[in-house]
């Protein structure tokens, strides 16, 4: 049975107000995320200029239809204009305000000028099929940045509605207006209505799993990123050095596990405060990552303590690695509050032998043990190959040692 023109309006609003409902439910969540505000203004501003269009139907004043009109595009353009926010791209509230403008303009003097309802709905239907192409575009043109599995169905929805919308302004075009007296009315039946109505679904559906697949890798980042260095953390560290050491072994290749502490840390705790050893940690988290390959893990194990897996590299290579990482530290003092502090650093290594990367961490914590006891600012190769079962390590707690 085919479904009136009426019933899917209504179902048209409804879903447009349920969208823009939840849109505002989960932005008081997530302050932080302009794209949700900005989807549930669209869709509130799109919904009540629905409404307006079916309460003063068939033959609504001009100056109605084209403030309903007009409220349906600046609907639009805010829709548009979260899909940009989405992809972190600045506002763009001036062009939106010009756009709408020019549509008011535009739209205004038709209605002036004698135009039927066959040329507002062809002049109405080429505007929205715009600005679902430019939400498509908008929408791939982020997946540069950030790949999401959801992007391409979104996008997908968005292009097929804009190309039913395109076909939908020709035909109204062409055939003859609808009846006067008939407030339900679209020059394709039920066809187009329909479509938009399964595709409003499906939009608000898709873009629910895109924010909800962007917030799910965003705060996976989160508990897997030191938030002071921005260096991965010990999780990311045993996750990904786990999988890698289990590859190791499967293709008989060669890591390594080193064990960095900053020496007599706690002195600079005292010296400068807390702030002041916040701001040394960082410093050496980017001294890392300047010494440390990027094809390999370096992450902030706890307190002032660091590791790094080094994947397809020798005990002799990754001796030297980190011996030009201690050498360097020891070289570059660092400025805090306008006073130059020296930092050594003592590092424990240890090769992975079997995929077995608790050993490892062990075994490089022992080194890094002994390093300590000679001295500081000192590299040490750990030559146990076998893990300890009697051994109960403070690195796998992350103690200090200072």
């Amino acid at each position: 049975m085919e479904l009136s023109v009426k019933t899917l309006f209504l179902t048209n609003v409804a879903v447009l107000f349920l969208s823009a409902a939840t849109a505002w439910y989960f932005w008081r969540l997530y302050r932080d995320s302009a794209v949700l505000l900005w989807w549930s203004l669209g869709t509130t501003v799109a919904g009540l200029a629905y409404l307006v269009f079916g309460v003063f139907s068939p033959a609504p004043p001009t100056a109605v239809a084209a403030a309903a009109a007009t409220l349906f595009i600046a609907g639009c353009t805010m829709i548009w204009e979260s899909m940009r926010r989405f992809n972190g791209r600045p506002a763009a509230k001036r062009r939106m305000a010009l756009i709408v403008a020019a549509f008011a303009v535009i739209f205004s003097i038709a209605l002036y000028l004698g135009a039927d309802l066959r040329e507002r709905f062809s002049l109405f239907s080429l505007a929205m099929a715009a600005f679902a192409a430019l939400s498509a575009g908008e929408i791939m043109r982020g997946g540069k940045q950030e790949a999401l599995l959801s992007r391409l169905p979104m996008a997908f929805v968005l292009a097929a509605m804009a190309v039913g919308l395109l076909g939908r302004a020709g035909i109204a075009w062409l055939h003859p207006p609808g009846p006067a007296n008939q407030t339900f009315y679209d020059a394709m039946g039920s066809l187009v209505p329909l479509a938009n109505s399964v595709g409003l679904v499906c939009l608000n559906i898709g873009f629910v799993i895109m924010m909800s697949e962007r917030l799910s890798g965003r705060y996976r980042k989160y508990a897997l990123t030191d938030e002071l260095t921005e260096l991965p953390n010990r999780r990311f560290f045993l996750e990904q050095g786990g999988q890698l050491s289990r590859r190791a072994k499967k293709d008989g290749t060669n890591a390594c596990v080193l064990m960095m502490d900053l020496d007599h840390f706690s002195e600079v705790n005292q010296r400068f405060g807390h702030a002041g050893g916040d701001h040394a940690l960082v410093a050496f988290a980017r001294l890392l990552r300047e010494q440390v390959p990027p094809t390999h893990i370096v992450a902030r194990y706890g307190g002032e303590e660091f590791c790094a897996f080094l994947g397809g590299v020798e005990a002799a290579e990754a001796t030297r690695i980190a011996e030009r990482i201690r050498v360097t530290v020891a070289a570059q003092p660092i400025d805090i509050r306008g006073q130059i502090f020296k930092l050594t650093v003592s590092i424990g290594i240890a090769a992975l032998y079997d995929g077995d990367l608790g050993a490892a961490v062990r075994h490089a914590d022992e080194a890094l043990y002994q390093a300590k006891a000679q001295g500081r600012d000192q590299v040490v190769l750990s030559q146990r190959k076998t893990p300890d079962p009697r051994s109960v390590k403070n690195s796998v707690f992350g103690l200090a040692r200072g």
